[in-house]
């Protein structure tokens, strides 16, 4: 894995495309993945479901449950050698325990492994089947991630009580702000849950850019691409006594100049 972090430099633009094995080659490293995927996963859901009785006892943020998480993706990442991961803007994150509201725009399944590479603490929202998934949905409750059921209002009331929740507790929010997954990398049309809650809490929100991630399995395809990804993580956007069209606005220009696709 290759992480950087440039200061006051223009973010490079990255390759769009992405070269994928085939043959025997490609069918060794998709067995590879798909084995190695599910064993790690398993493993640290279970970690953290040992865990979690002396999380609740000791951590009522429960931080260290979200830090095996963490590690996690991060285990994915390092044993998929093909794949480059490039942070950029980590210099506008907050300190650990001033919330925000991030928002990053929806290419892949895999976004969530991107994001834990900024290295904070965060709870996403995710759709409630994920909780269903035996071990992965598990360890997920256990962390504290908060589940919505698309087109069910009181699913919906619960979930952002919750959001709100985290962040009077100081722990940030993560949402996917377009709802599902852009299937042409252009941005999509922002629901504004997450700014409305940012509002409400009085707290900021902050972009991230994902761009690359699709490329990491290509649709319709089980052999993973040697691709990059790159997250760029844009300066905080204040939403108090601000107009919600305004920050929603300003979110989506900032996720949008660090895309190849607009």
């Amino acid at each position: 894995m290759n992480t950087t972090t440039p200061l006051q430099q223009e973010i490079p633009k990255i390759d769009a495309s992405a070269s994928k094995a085939s043959g025997i080659c490609g069918y060794i490293i998709a067995t590879y993945v798909w084995t190695i995927v599910p064993l790690l996963t398993i493993f640290f859901a279970s970690l953290i479901l040992l865990v979690t009785p002396i999380a609740l006892a000791t951590d009522r943020r429960r931080n260290l449950l979200h830090k095996v998480a963490t590690w996690w993706a991060k285990s994915i990442i390092q044993c998929n050698p093909w794949w480059t991961f490039e942070v950029f803007g980590k210099e506008n994150l907050p300190e650990e325990n001033t919330p925000v509201v991030y928002v990053a725009n929806h290419q892949s399944q895999a976004d969530i492994l991107a994001v834990f590479l900024i290295n904070r603490q965060f709870r996403w929202l995710a759709k409630d089947s994920l909780f269903k998934i035996p071990f992965f949905g598990w360890a997920m409750r256990a962390v504290g991630y908060v589940p919505v059921k698309r087109g069910d209002k009181r699913s919906q009331i619960r979930c952002f009580r919750r959001a709100r929740e985290h962040l009077e507790q100081g722990t940030s929010m993560l949402f996917f702000p377009e709802g599902t997954r852009s299937n042409d990398g252009k941005l999509h049309t922002f629901k504004n849950g997450a700014f409305r809650l940012a509002a409400n809490a009085r707290v900021g929100v902050m972009p991230i850019t994902l761009e690359g991630v699709s490329n990491l399995l290509p649709k319709g395809s089980m052999i993973p691409s040697v691709a990059t990804v790159r997250i760029t993580v844009h300066p905080v956007i204040p939403s108090a006594n601000t107009i919600e069209s305004q920050v929603i606005s300003r979110a989506k220009e900032a996720i949008a100049s660090a895309l190849i696709q607009k």
